[in-house]
């Protein structure tokens, strides 16, 4: 009768040059590179038995290792959603239980908030490109931000005051003969900026008389060009 064949053993658990790898060496004479955190997670230690089971701990270890170091190159850039993280992470080939896992160890740490990441997003557009409140709501619901946390990234935003000096800015240095040919102008590149109609309207009139333009008042359907 056969003898069951005797059971691998972990003969070495040591460093590498090659920065946060240890080097896994078996009484089978295999070999193979561990990333430091995987070889915690999974219990590997010299003298320990190694098994399918382990080897499978292993694997699960290091994909959770290379999707966060995925996540932290994507945070590296710009700071992110977590609807935005879970899908750059599952368009990167990650398990979808390892990104969950991710996405709360990240929120645990701060590094994914998405209440923060709407404020910051309003300010940095408020610096860059002023918009309308609905436009920015638009922005930040498609990124995957709850409504609550838009309510308030965006609450107090002063539509009319924003309209107004997105005007004179598009007016500086135009030379426009008409109110007709200004409505078309600043009051389209408004409307692109997400402003309502009522806004618009208010804003190009308060403008073009600023600029010398004779009073007019614009018909019910007037057209604005986008």
């Amino acid at each position: 009768m056969d003898e069951p064949p005797s059971p691998v053993t972990i003969v070495e658990v040591r460093g590498t040059a090659k920065g946060r790898m240890r080097l896994i060496r078996l009484s089978d004479g295999r070999e193979f590179l561990v990333n430091d955190e995987s070889c915690v997670r999974s219990g590997i230690v010299a003298g320990g038995e190694f098994t399918e089971g382990l080897f499978a701990t292993i694997e699960s270890a290091e994909q959770r290792v290379n999707t966060h170091e995925a996540a932290l190159r994507l945070l590296s850039h710009r700071a992110r959603s977590e609807n935005e993280m879970r899908t750059r992470l599952r368009m990167r080939g990650f398990e979808p239980d390892a990104v969950d896992d991710e996405v709360v160890r990240l929120r645990e740490a701060g590094l994914l908030d998405d209440g923060q990441f709407a404020r910051a997003w309003v300010e940095d557009r408020k610096r860059t490109a002023p918009r309308g409140r609905k436009m920015l709501r638009y922005e930040l619901l498609g990124r995957g931000i709850a409504p609550d946390a838009v309510d308030q990234a965006t609450d107090g935003i002063d539509d009319r005051t924003t309209a107004i000096d997105l005007a004179r800015s598009r007016a500086r240095g135009s030379a426009l003969a008409n109110y007709d040919a200004f409505m078309a102008k600043v009051g389209g590149f408004l409307r692109r900026r997400g402003f309502d109609w009522t806004v618009v309207a208010e804003a190009t009139r308060l403008v073009w008389a600023e600029t010398g333009g004779a009073p007019a008042e614009p018909e019910e359907n007037t057209l604005i060009v986008d």
